[in-house]
């Protein structure tokens, strides 16, 4: 609100100024007609007198009546009064040449140059009918050609640097609008980056860490063996040290430092107890490529341990000519129910297949006979 009413001010300033001088040169140019040709009440004095008296009334009435969008019937009688009585006084005085060129310009101002073009035709006609009256020499014709034409170039340059002022108004609107999107899909694509980094790195791990606190608690209660105890403490130890290095791995894949996919799968498989299969020529992928195939292959274990606990698990890695493809595959399950199948809220896949997405790959899940499959595939 500040910014509209500061450029507001000026505005309404440069308009008063404008107003202000187009008083005082219509005041210089009464005046100097009537020095140029007397007026008065008898013949051709009289004549100027109320010639000079329309042209100046007229301008004065277009001038106030145009900042309150009159009727066209109003504007039209406006600039055929300032124009006809400009060429009638002008065949009388000269400088009133000045009103024909000011009723084109205000008609170039008002309509497109077709009709302003009448305008000007009339206000000739009328000071070349005005001279043959008078028995003058039609020479002065030319001059108020010239002042016409001049009018007729001035409004048009004014519209011009209008429209340019326009344009150059609506670019920087678009631009800001622009700017204004681009910050806002920034900020909705850190978010969305946020959440998938944060379901990503804590779900697999976190998972399998429930699940180890479950049988501690078991152990606990029902055996009571320090031994066993050590163990699942042990385990539990590790997976917390697992998801240390998750992190540490995220901010790896930022700086654009990660070890090769299919050492990083050796690794996960080894872990989850599934079994790995690399198929092509392994190459050193993208970081942005190597984190979501990661990514995807963590979110598919994940998901064994809460629906398929105890199945079998296969992770597949195919280098292709142009992309490289993993899937993660199990079996139908061969344990009890876990206790964290009903976590979650299904933002797994839906964030794998939008970081997928942005790299320009695709990830889809479903069904495969008595198991379920996740497929997920990139460019390399």
């Amino acid at each position: 609100m500040v910014v509209a009413l500061t450029d507001l001010e000026p505005t309404r300033a440069r308009t008063g100024l404008a107003s202000a001088l187009t008083l005082a040169g219509m005041c210089l140019l009464v005046w100097g007609v009537t020095e140029e040709a007397q007026v008065g009440l008898l013949g051709r004095h009289l004549t100027t007198l109320v010639s000079l008296a329309v042209a100046s009334a007229a301008w004065v009435a277009w001038e106030v009546s145009r900042h309150f969008r009159p009727p066209a019937a109003t504007t039209a009688v406006e600039l055929v009064a300032i124009g006809i009585a400009g060429g009638t006084l002008a065949s009388l005085a000269p400088l009133g040449l000045v009103y024909v060129g000011v009723a084109a310009l205000a008609a170039t101002l008002t309509w497109r140059l077709s009709v302003a073009m009448w305008v000007a035709v009339l206000s000739l006609a009328a000071l070349g009918l005005a001279l043959e009256l008078a028995g003058k020499d039609l020479t002065l014709l030319g001059s108020g050609v010239a002042a016409v034409v001049a009018g007729l170039a001035i409004g048009t340059s004014r519209i011009e640097s209008a429209r340019a002022l326009d344009r150059a108004a609506r670019v920087r609107v678009a631009e800001a609008e622009a700017e204004a999107e681009r910050a806002r899909a920034e900020l909705l694509a850190g978010r969305n980056h946020m959440a998938r980094e944060l379901h990503d790195v804590l779900a697999h791990t976190l998972s399998a860490l429930s699940l180890r606190l479950e049988a501690l608690d078991t152990v606990m209660s029902a055996s009571g063996s320090s031994a066993e105890l050590r163990e699942q403490l042990a385990v539990t130890k590790q997976l917390v040290h697992a998801g240390l290095q998750d992190a540490r791995g995220a901010v790896h894949a930022l700086r654009e430092d990660v070890p090769p996919l299919d050492r990083q799968l050796e690794k996960l498989a080894t872990e989850s107890g599934a079994t790995l299969r690399v198929a092509g020529l392994p190459r050193q992928l993208g970081p942005d490529i190597s984190l979501a195939l990661h990514r995807a292959a963590q979110e598919g274990l994940t998901n064994v341990v809460k629906h398929a606990p105890g199945a079998s698990t296969l992770i597949e890695l195919d280098f292709n000519d142009r992309t490289v493809a993993l899937s993660v595959t199990n079996g139908p399950p061969t344990g009890p129910p876990s206790p964290i199948s009903g976590t979650g809220g299904g933002y797994g896949l839906q964030g794998i297949k939008e970081r997928l997405l942005l790299v320009g790959g695709r990830a889809e899940a479903g069904p495969i006979g008595d198991g379920w499959r996740l497929v997920a595939e990139a460019p390399a």
